[in-house]
């Protein structure tokens, strides 16, 4: 179990630059809006704001099915532990990138502050703790015979 810790905290630490992003990503947008080009008339973004918006939901969307479809063998070994983690925090972190994309395009902050909730709403949903990855790392009856 310890073990299992340590290599929980390893991947924590590696993986808590990703929970920064969002933050990082605010500072550009406010830096972007103050600048002069942001005023200028931004190209209309017709359908293409949705098609944005709607992968960014997709994105948490599929994150959940992804756990439950790679949680339903159980025991995972540390590689699967891993490799689960990394896409789930892809996965929630994938709507501020496109909401931020979609802001520098269209000129709208609203678009990435409402993806920005999103990607808050993935990251309580779907950010590995470690006793998921307790339970994960162990047989589907709690390791009983």
């Amino acid at each position: 179990m310890s073990d299992l810790r340590s290599r929980y905290l390893n991947w924590f630490r590696r993986a808590a630059f990703a929970l920064v992003l969002p933050l990082v990503l605010i500072a550009v947008l406010q830096a972007a809006s103050a600048a002069e080009w942001w005023h200028s008339p931004a190209p209309d973004a017709g359908s293409m704001r949705y098609l944005f918006i709607s992968v960014a939901v997709a994105s948490v969307v599929i994150g959940r099915s992804t756990r439950t479809r790679d949680t339903a063998k159980l025991p995972l070994d540390e590689a699967a532990l891993r490799s689960l983690s990394w896409r789930l925090v892809v996965y929630s972190c994938a709507p501020v990138v496109i909401g931020a994309v979609l802001a520098l395009m269209t000129r709208q902050a609203w678009d990435f502050y409402a993806l920005l909730l999103v990607t808050l709403i993935g990251i309580v949903a779907l950010f590995p703790r470690f006793d998921q990855w307790v339970a994960w790392s162990q047989p589907p009856d709690g390791g009983q015979h």
